[in-house]
């Protein structure tokens, strides 16, 4: 990391994937480890609003509730934990990558505006074309735990 960082890590982009994942809260699964990590500032994640409201809207489908076994409160908890545990970064621009997920586009923006790498479990996803020669990564969780934690 950068000299006088407090953190050994790089900062990430958790993808919404991913925090579902960590929100099942098996214990030793690489999500799993990666959201503890960022709860306990130990790895520094990079939020925007729009996907802070993905986070929320996803945690809340009755679906993800049934699958984490979290309640509404519970989700929206765990959102507002993130919040206030992340470096929020308001994008002044808008480059749009154009990928096959137009819901991804957020998440490459917030990647090249901070330098981040994009945490998730589609990594196929964000390597598409010429996206990658603006400097940032993509890892999948266990690949992020290897190098970093």
């Amino acid at each position: 990391m950068s000299p006088g960082s407090p953190y050994e890590t790089p900062p990430v982009v958790l993808d919404t994937n991913v925090l579902v994942a960590g929100a099942c809260r098996h214990v030793g699964s690489a999500a799993y480890e990666i959201l503890l990590a960022i709860l306990q500032r130990r790895v520094p994640l990079m939020l925007s609003g729009p996907i802070a409201l993905e986070y929320l809207e996803v945690l809340q489908r009755p679906r993800v509730l049934a699958l984490t076994g979290l309640t509404h409160k519970q989700s929206a908890d765990v959102v507002t934990l993130l919040m206030g545990r992340s470096h929020e970064v308001q994008v002044n621009f808008a480059w749009r990558p154009n990928l096959a997920d137009e819901s991804d586009n957020k998440f490459v923006e917030l990647a090249i505006h901070t330098g981040a790498t994009i945490v998730t479990y589609n990594e196929r996803d964000f390597l598409r074309g010429d996206l990658p020669q603006f400097g940032w990564a993509v890892m999948n969780p266990r690949e992020f735990i290897t190098n970093y934690l």
